[in-house]
């Protein structure tokens, strides 16, 4: 089989990314040809399907040079890029793959590629990775003030603008607004045959915001063979490790080391202005951030650490980095959030703490360090609980259920005229 997967990033940015390189390999590993479309990026691995890939665009760069020109740039790539659908078509033609697996798309690819997907009557599949479907801001979080807010449930995007939700800017919340309104008139979810969603929590927000049930499937994330080590020894300090952002809790785990004095505490991760002023403000003694780490290096911090704490302030989705210490036999302390909840359990496999409650996270992290009794049970718990429902085998079995369960489309369906496709579609036909 010929399958063209889709994502933003070309190259190990996120989660999402690592997923798709993952996917990847497992797929060809089982004989199947493997394409992708992303965005053109100076950090991206080499691919022989570049010359497809849509034109890189920096919205940083833009928002912080305001004028009309750069806000109309914004606004109309962000939402519907033609040249977009014009690649993917010339990508078909020369390629025709079988089935478009979709990792990420909007703002920089945007859903304007499924249009052309389903002229060529391919099934499409899409990994769900965050709440963009039903969120504008993407995350279920007010920027501005770091609250959890589900306003826009129903389609009641205009709450994203009242709340200055994105960026805690009015014309970065207006434009979020703004596609996911274009998108709902659009139907674009009558395009997509499956959304996989790797937690069960992701998939019922999913249905509560009326996404149809059968198009709605659970497949939990999946770590390669080699990421299973087991390796309970450790040292006595916990570990946090991925994106040092305001959604990750970062400030809420300086604030507990501060009140934990007596738990080493180590950060790895690129260093953002928002983490400087926090650990500016809130960073102790017992508290080592060694910058960001890959490879080897990496690994040995998490297979040296008694517990990796997720202190996250979003719903998260299935974090790797919990996946990642499951492999090692670490327990995970994390917020009682989201598709977090799902992992820790009823902290049979670490312990949940209530969302920014600095004490409670002070408490776990002093539990875990000191009772090797709980930290070797619960990092047992973790190994097995991994190896069952994150193993590459389980998914691969699973996916491939999903792919062969979808109907591809008949030539003479492939054959309707654009125009009258397009209004089938918005007609929800």
């Amino acid at each position: 089989m010929k399958i063209l997967l889709v994502n933003t990033y070309h190259y190990m940015r996120s989660g999402d990314c690592a997923y798709n390189f993952r996917l990847a390999d497992l797929l060809r590993s089982k004989g199947h040809e493997v394409f992708f479309f992303a965005m053109k990026h100076p950090l991206n691995q080499p691919c022989a399907q570049e010359k497809y890939f849509v034109d890189y665009i920096d919205y940083a760069e833009l928002n912080g040079r305001k004028n009309l020109k750069n806000g109309l740039q914004v606004l109309s790539r962000s939402i519907y890029y033609g040249k977009a659908r014009s690649n993917i078509r010339a990508l078909f033609e020369d390629l025709k793959p079988d089935i478009v697996h979709i990792q990420n798309l909007h703002a920089h690819i945007t859903p304007s590629i499924l249009f052309e997907v389903k002229k060529f009557g391919l099934p499409v599949f899409w990994t769900v990775h965050d709440y963009k479907l039903v969120c504008p801001n993407s995350y279920n979080v007010i920027d501005r003030t770091g609250e959890i807010c589900e306003a826009c449930n129903g389609g009641a995007f205009y709450h994203a603008v009242l709340n200055r939700c994105k960026k805690n800017s009015l014309a970065a919340s207006f434009t979020a607004s703004a596609e996911a309104y274009v998108h709902s008139l659009l139907r674009i979810r009558n395009l997509v045959d499956k959304f996989i969603s790797p937690s069960a929590f992701l998939a019922e927000k999913l249905l509560s915001n009326g996404f149809e049930g059968s198009k709605v499937e659970h497949l939990p994330l999946f770590l390669p063979p080699e990421y299973f080590d087991y390796t309970p020894g450790n040292e006595d300090y916990v570990l946090f490790f991925g994106r040092l952002e305001k959604t990750k809790g970062i400030s809420t785990l300086l604030k507990a080391a501060g009140m934990a004095r007596g738990v080493r505490v180590v950060i790895a991760g690129r260093s953002t202005p928002d983490f400087q002023e926090d650990y500016r403000r809130f960073g102790h003694g017992n508290v080592r951030f060694v910058g960001f780490q890959s490879g080897n290096e990496l690994r040995t911090l998490v297979k040296n650490s008694a517990a990796v704490v997720v202190p996250s302030i979003w719903y998260e989705n299935q974090p790797f980095s919990i996946l990642e210490s499951f492999a090692f036999g670490k327990p995970v302390i994390a917020s009682d959030l989201g598709g977090i909840k799902e992992l820790i359990g009823n902290n049979e496999r670490g312990i949940l703490f209530p969302r920014n409650e600095e004490s409670a996270l002070s408490d776990a992290m002093t539990r875990l360090t000191t009772d090797s009794g709980l930290a070797a049970r619960t990092g047992l718990n973790a190994f097995k609980y991994a190896k069952e429902y994150h193993d590459q085998v389980y998914h691969y079995e699973h996916l491939i259920r999903i792919y062969e369960g979808v109907r591809p489309l008949s030539p003479a369906e492939r054959h309707w005229e654009e125009a009258g496709f397009e209004e089938r579609v918005g007609s929800g036909g």
